[in-house]
């Protein structure tokens, strides 16, 4: 708990001097002092800080302390429902116990001296001022003379007085004025009259004057405004007295003629309202609402401030998964509002997490949860209009409700016209010569071939663009295990695309960070400040139309950039940055292109303990470049870190390198400890493979030959021909086709180089975004033929 209760406060206190006490221990979120309806202090309040360290801070130094002469208690706060201990309930019920004052005069109640005594100094409820005012006397004699007396008395008057003294308890005076109260007579029953409005009235007619205006008739009531003149009301019990008044319609009242009307408004009896609820109109307002079990969707408020989307994600995840959460953000100042929408997958789950995050403590804040109305889905098609109309509607909702799919196009998605447009503007040619077929030298060039060729030259560009902009290239060429919230990829932009008209169309929405535009401007990278503008960004974009063509909208993968983005950088900094980012590019491609070699791993044995990955890398550095360097750990049972086993291994680039450190470095000392070391069998000894170096393999290993897939079943030969050919000579190109008459080809081919740097050039240039005929290659390495050491690796890889 978060947050603090402070007792017993000085009545002159304010919340800034209250403020200023506990700020220097912590951040506050909420502070609050209680005072009565009539405005009074009431001497306590509640203090919420963010984390738990700094409220635990602040009542260890400040309970006890003093603010003005006043001494402050300060406690942690109880979660609501939570019961008191047994002991304070104890205590309480003591204290509310009547307290019995002993006086000692117990052990004297059967002296018959002192009862004497007693007798004639204890004064009669009567009110007489010796005891034997009221009759009572010393003895059994005095108790006999006072029956005497009071058979005396006129024996009705004792009667009624001992009955009413026998059968009746003893009574308040609240309760005896309410009995002499005589009750009120029920209010009558409301009775709705035929009322008519009559207008153009003289300035000082009375009631009279109306009715002997509508004289036979007797109206039920008659009522002229204080405030209005010349106007007036008739009520009458039955709709046939109010027709036959209002045939006197510009009749005539002394000089003036009157107009008479039916009124439409209905009489109301202004009864005496109660006072309303605190929650009275929330609660009118949540009537037709559905409950949390059947809609899942939570409204969250009281919320701190500094609570975004991923804090309030992870409080309700918990509970199972969500679907969507929202933290609107004010335009202006740039904060949360202090509210926000939670959605459930599952219903169920959403009550779990009501019955119980509903008055718990956030950030020192207490939460207040009530049931969402459901969200108005604005592509609801169930409107009117042609049959043409509502489906391109239809349309139109499935593809946006489709929009935020993971299974969509690729990242670097080119527009056909667009890549058209660019080529025609980059060769200073007509448009027409880039999408009709020509004939060359060479033979006939087909369109699709120069499509499929600008389409990868211009992908080759936007990527060496992005890479200096930031952006990693690698999360884009796998699967995304999770997508970001602020980031958006804009696709299918026409050609010639000005930055400032696609940032005026998403700073509608809200706040752009970040927009980067490659050269040719196909292909957009949005980033916004906060995740719930982005939302309301992408669902109202997707599929929308831009310029000629719809725009296609994706999130991007996490971690898109290398750097978060900083409202206030310096140039020079942003300068050095990019420089840092091309050099670690440049080494990681360099990394990527050349694998190490067989036999160049080594296994050390008789590590310290204490010796990391970096140490054990430093010490091999000097026999050549290194590829991974990791030290084997275990976790341990008990505390649950990670323990060294005493042995690693090191991975060089060239079996030279690997020859070298077993030469020089053998029995060399390294933390004190002197160092074994052997040549390690087994191939690969990097145990955290990353995916892009599985999905590498996948691929399969560099050769000369290429295995393409997925060609489109009008392309031909010539086509794969040509396009292959830019990137080096070919030495054979087979399109396997299927049996006679039932078709051309099957649908794959093998592209095969006179040399692997070809092969490599075309295979990095097409693998990432080239389109035939609409249809993307897939570009893979074909397995060559097995030699005999594979068939022995393979066998013993098999057999163990």
């Amino acid at each position: 708990m978060s947050r603090l209760i402070v007792k017993n406060l000085p009545f002159s206190i304010s919340e800034a001097k209250l403020r200023s006490t506990f700020s220097p221990h912590g951040s506050i979120t909420d502070l609050q002092l209680k005072y009565k309806k009539d405005g009074k202090f009431r001497g306590f309040g509640f203090v919420g800080f963010l984390t738990e360290e700094g409220a635990s801070k602040a009542k260890d130094w400040l309970d006890g302390t003093f603010i003005g002469a006043a001494k402050i208690k300060v406690e942690m706060c109880k979660e609501l429902g939570q019961q008191v201990g047994k002991e304070k309930v104890v205590m309480v019920e003591e204290e509310k116990k009547k307290v019995e004052l002993k006086t000692g005069a117990e052990k004297y109640k059967e002296d018959p001296k002192f009862q004497e005594f007693m007798s004639v100094h204890t004064r009669d409820a009567t009110g007489g001022t010796w005891g034997n005012d009221s009759g009572s006397v010393v003895g059994v004699d005095a108790k006999n003379e006072v029956a005497e007396e009071e058979e005396d008395v006129d024996e009705e008057e004792t009667s009624e007085e001992s009955k009413e003294n026998n059968n009746s308890e003893p009574v308040s005076d609240l309760d005896y004025l309410k009995s002499k109260k005589t009750p009120k007579a029920p209010p009558k029953p409301p009775v709705d009259l035929f009322t008519v409005k009559i207008t153009g009235l003289p300035y000082k007619s009375k009631k009279k004057d109306i009715k002997t205006l509508l004289a036979p008739l007797k109206p039920v009531s008659v009522r002229l405004p204080p405030k209005i003149k010349g106007i007036a009301f008739a009520g009458f019990t039955t709709e046939k007295e109010m027709k036959t008044a209002l045939n006197k319609h510009k009749s005539f009242c002394g000089e003036h003629q009157i107009q008479v009307f039916k009124h439409t408004a209905r009489s109301k009896i202004v009864e005496a309202a109660e006072p309303a609820s605190k929650w009275s109109e929330q609660e009118a307002a949540l009537e037709g609402v559905e409950t949390v079990g059947e809609s899942g969707r939570i409204f969250v408020r009281n919320l701190p401030y500094t609570a975004t989307e991923e804090d309030i994600s992870d409080l309700f995840s918990k509970f199972g998964p969500l679907t969507e959460t929202t933290v609107p953000v004010d335009r202006l100042t740039r904060k949360y509002k202090g509210f926000a929408f939670v959605t459930f997958m599952m219903p169920e789950h959403a009550v779990a997490a009501f019955s119980a995050l509903d008055g718990s403590s956030l950030m020192g804040r207490l939460l207040h949860l009530i049931p969402a109305k459901t969200k108005l889905e604005e592509n609801d098609v169930t409107g009117g209009g042609t049959g043409s109309d509502s489906f391109k509607k239809a349309k139109e909702a499935k593809q946006k409700a489709s929009a935020g799919s993971s299974h969509n196009w690729n990242s670097l998605f080119l527009g056909t016209s667009a890549v058209a447009d660019v080529m025609a503007a980059q060769y200073g040619v007509d448009k027409a010569r880039v999408v009709m077929d020509q004939e060359g030298k060479e033979g006939k060039t087909s369109a699709a071939v120069k499509l499929a060729l600008g389409e990868t030259e211009i992908v080759g560009q936007t990527r060496s663009f992005l890479e200096q902009e930031g952006v990693q290239l690698d999360v884009f060429n796998r699967k995304p295990d999770k997508r970001s919230k602020t980031v958006i990829l804009a696709k299918n932009l026409p050609a010639r695309t000005s930055p400032e008209e696609l940032r005026d169309m998403f700073t509608k929405f809200g706040v752009v960070d970040r927009l980067v535009l490659p050269l040719h401007c196909l292909t957009a990278i949005i980033e916004f400040a906060d995740p719930g503008e982005a939302r309301a960004a992408f669902t109202k974009l997707a599929y929308s139309r831009f310029h000629n063509a719809p725009l296609y909208l994706e999130w991007a993968p996490e971690n898109t950039f290398n750097k978060p983005f900083v409202k206030e950088a310096i140039i020079e900094e942003g300068v050095e940055e990019k420089e840092e980012i091309k050099k670690v590019a440049d080494t990681v491609k360099e990394e990527d292109d050349t694998e190490p070699e067989e036999g160049s791993t080594l296994f050390v044995k008789n590590l310290n303990f204490s010796t990391t990955d970096e140490e054990l890398k430093e010490h091999f550095m000097s026999c050549g470049s290194i590829q991974s360097g990791s030290v084997a750990t275990k976790n341990d049972t008990k505390s649950g870190e990670s323990l060294s086993m005493g042995f690693g291994f090191v991975t060089f680039y060239l079996k030279s390198s690997a020859e070298k450190a077993l030469k020089t470095l053998q029995q060399s000392m390294l933390a004190e400890h002197c160092l074994e070391l052997k040549r390690s069998t087994r191939a690969s000894t990097n145990q955290t493979k990353s995916k892009t170096e599985k999905e590498k393999k996948s691929l399969g290993k560099p050769s000369t030959k290429l295995l393409v897939r997925n060609i489109p079943f009008q392309a031909n030969k010539q086509e794969i021909t040509q396009i292959f050919k830019t990137f080096g000579e070919l030495s054979a190109v087979r399109l396997p086709t299927k049996l006679a008459g039932t078709g051309d080809h099957r649908g794959f081919a093998f592209i095969e180089y006179s040399s692997v740097s070809d092969a490599k050039a075309a295979f990095s240039s097409l693998v990432h975004s080239t389109h035939l005929y609409g249809r993307r290659l897939v570009l893979e390495w074909a397995q060559g033929e097995t030699t005999l050491e594979e068939l022995r690796d393979k066998t013993k890889q098999h057999w163990g």
